[in-house]
This record gives C-alpha cells, structure tokens and sequence, in this order.
C-alpha cells in the first residue's frame, strides 16, 4: 500500500523548489553543477520520505528500457524541430539557447555527465512525476493532475529569466508527465531523461 502525499508536504517542497532554483539561477553563488546535485537530492530524498512513487521490481523490464530510449529520441526530436522553427519566429531564441549551453563551462565533460545521468535525471523524475504529480493527480484527478504538475515544473523555471528555457521545461514536463500519466513507471522516465539530457547537453546540443 503506498503512501498518501500531504498537501503540505507537496505545497512545501513546491516552495521549496523555487527557492533552490531561485538561489542556483539568480543569485549563482555557487557553481551550478554542484547546487542543482545539491537540490535535487534534498527534494528527491524528501520525495522518497513522504511517499513518492517507488521503483518497483516488476518496472523494470525490457519494455520499460525500450521505451525509455525511445521516447528520449523522440523527445530530442520535437526539440530539435522547436530550436529551428523558435528561431524563425523569436529574434531572441537563438542567444537564449546559446546562453543555456553556457553553463557547461561550469565543469568538465565528465563530471557534468555523471551529475546528469545518476544525479539530477533520477532525482527529478522522483521528485517531479513519482512524488508531485502523483500528488495532484491524487487530489485534482489524473489528467487535472498532470497538467498542474507540468505547468509547476516550468514555472519554477521562471526565475531564470530565459523564456526558452521555461518553454523547453514546460515542453519536457508535459512530455513525461503524459508518459506518467499513461503508464506510471520511474524506470522508463527515469531512462528517458537520463539519455535526453546528456544527449541534448553534452553529445548532440542544438545551439
């Protein structure tokens, strides 16, 4: 039997949340690598206490792998499509993008992608989809669930200042919290953002 997720354990780790993203993108006092492990692991450990989604035995199988990798190359493919086609439209979206990238000269290759595949990839989707969107799903009804979870995953983003990249977490929450919705399996999710980020940040960047 799982737990049931508090509202004030939710709404806490919600306000939470800002203010990590809010200390790591505006005030930027610490390296940004280093903070985002730090935050991610706060709210995912908070996350697994107060009753988030487990990864369960039977999640992972070889269906859960295949569409893990699956849906990050077609994740990479709709924001591949979205940086040609922001370009077209937005003056300001290809200096926002290229300003995204820049916070890979906070580290080396190596660290960055140890921190994006163990690190950050798993502790979101626990935190993100297995323990808030299971929240409100609970409490407003799966799909009334779904889309307040993914607007809450790209408003934080807000502080950054970087429409494109509030677009690009908009578009990303809804793309896994849909995959939540549909199937509510950590593993595939947890696969998906894994092999999306480091492909899109490290191996195949758009900008």
């Amino acid at each position: 039997m799982r737990k049931i997720i508090r509202d004030n354990q939710a709404v806490g780790t919600i306000f939470l949340a800002g203010i990590f993203w809010f200390i790591i993108f505006r005030w930027q006092i610490f390296n940004f690598w280093l903070a985002m492990s730090i935050a991610v692991t706060i709210l995912s450990s908070l996350a697994i206490l107060w009753g988030a989604s487990p990864i369960r035995r039977e999640d992972l199988n070889l269906k859960a792998v295949l569409k893990g990798i699956i849906s990050a190359f077609l994740l990479y493919g709709i924001f591949y499509l979205g940086n040609v086609f922001s370009r077209l439209l937005f003056d300001f979206a290809g200096s926002q993008i290229v300003s995204i990238y820049g916070i890979r000269k906070e580290g080396a290759t190596l660290p960055i992608f140890l921190v994006l595949f163990f690190i950050t990839s798993p502790g979101e989707e626990i935190f993100w989809r297995g323990f808030l969107q299971r929240w409100a799903m609970d409490k407003y009804g799966r799909f009334k669930g779904f889309l307040l979870a993914s607007l809450i995953y790209a408003a934080v983003h807000i502080v950054s200042g970087n429409f494109m990249l509030v677009m690009a977490a908009l578009v990303a929450g809804l793309f896994w919290g849909l995959m939540y919705l549909m199937e509510e399996n950590i593993v595939s999710l947890i696969i998906s953002h894994a092999l999306w980020t480091v492909g899109i940040f490290l191996f195949f960047p758009v900008a």
